[in-house]
Order: structure tokens, then C-alpha cells, then sequence
């Protein structure tokens, strides 16, 4: 795939073997993955991966999968807001093309009272071709949106995602449960 011939394969062991060593600490995680991350982005995954049905976005390829972990590399269309949401795992954004506006949360409330939430920004930044973002529980809350046309994403989940997700609305303090899959959320 790159010039000097590091596979996907090589980026999910590398990703494997650091979630062996450090569990669920996403920051830890991170930092081990950081190079195998920047050489795969360095490489042309134009012509690669399977088709996946993504959950906010049209066009979504595995480069892969394996029951606990995958990766996949998505297009995210410009202007297309993706409201706050949570996932009930890591997952970590690497943009390979294009400019992303992320916004990263911290729920302060509790979570005892239903459709409520009081969410604190804790990272808003545009991220950048090489840039990397991680949000991992208990602060895995995050909303995006593509600043152009040609942004695309390497994208790796450490675990399978839950299926009804919180998606929050930070204007009103308010959250509400849905399933991606069978609801509309955006």
C-alpha cells in the first residue's frame, strides 16, 4: 500500500498489540499507534476496502474488520452536520484528506434524569490531513462536520458500537436515545 509496503494488516496488529498492552486507556492506545496511523494515511487507499453501511455518512469502505476492532475509511460530505453522540467505545478519527470541524464533549450531569444532559466542550479544533482525534468513555461524546468536499477519514473502533446510542442536543441540555441503524438521527 505505502512505499515501503506497510499493510493494513501491520496498522491492525499494531492496534491490537497496543490494546494488549494498555486495555481500554485510548490515550495510551493512541500514542502507540500514532506512526502505523501516519503510515497508512501517507498511502493511497483510494482503490481498497469492502463497502459498509455507514451510520451518518453515504460512503464507507472496511479496510478491516475483525469482530473487535475495525477500520474503515469514510467520506464525510461537506456541510453535513453529525450531532453529539456517543458511541460505548473508543474510536479514533485520522484525516487523510480534507478538513473536519470536531467538537469533543464531557457529560456533566449524571445521567439519572431521562432526556436530560449538561455537556461540556472539552476540544473544538479543525482537524487536518495528518491530524488525529480520540474520544474514548468516559468522555467519547463527539460531533463533526466536513469543511470540504474531499474529506475523508481513517477511521478505528476499538470494539463493536452500541446500537441505541445517546444523540444530545447541548443548546437545550437534552439527550434522546436512537439506534442509527432503523432511526433518523441527522
Amino acid at each position: 500500500m505505502s512505499g515501503d509496503n506497510f499493510t493494513m494488516r501491520d496498522l491492525a496488529q499494531a492496534v491490537q498489540g497496543q490494546m494488549a498492552i494498555h486495555g481500554k486507556d485510548a490515550a495510551k492506545i493512541l500514542e502507540g499507534i500514532r506512526e502505523p496511523v501516519g503510515k497508512i494515511l501517507a498511502s493511497d487507499l483510494s482503490t481498497i476496502g469492502v463497502m459498509r453501511e455507514g451510520n451518518h455518512i453515504d460512503e464507507s469502505r472496511y479496510l478491516y474488520y475483525d469482530g473487535e476492532m475495525s477500520i474503515t475509511f469514510d467520506h464525510l460530505p461537506e456541510g453535513k452536520d453529525i450531532p453529539p453522540h456517543d458511541h460505548g467505545i473508543w474510536e479514533m478519527l485520522a484525516i487523510y484528506s480534507g478538513k473536519l470541524h470536531h467538537t469533543v464533549y464531557d457529560r456533566e450531569d449524571d445521567g439519572s434524569k431521562e432526556g436530560y444532559a449538561k455537556l461540556k466542550v472539552i476540544d473544538d479544533r479543525v482537524l487536518e490531513p495528518g491530524e488525529i482525534s480520540m474520544v474514548a468513555p468516559p468522555a467519547e461524546i463527539h460531533s463533526f462536520t466536513a469543511q470540504t468536499d474531499d474529506t475523508w477519514s481513517v477511521t478505528i473502533v476499538g470494539g463493536p458500537y452500541k446500537l441505541d446510542r445517546h444523540y444530545y442536543d447541548p443548546a437545550n441540555n437534552s439527550c434522546r436515545i436512537a439506534n442509527p441503524k432503523k432511526q433518523k438521527v441527522v
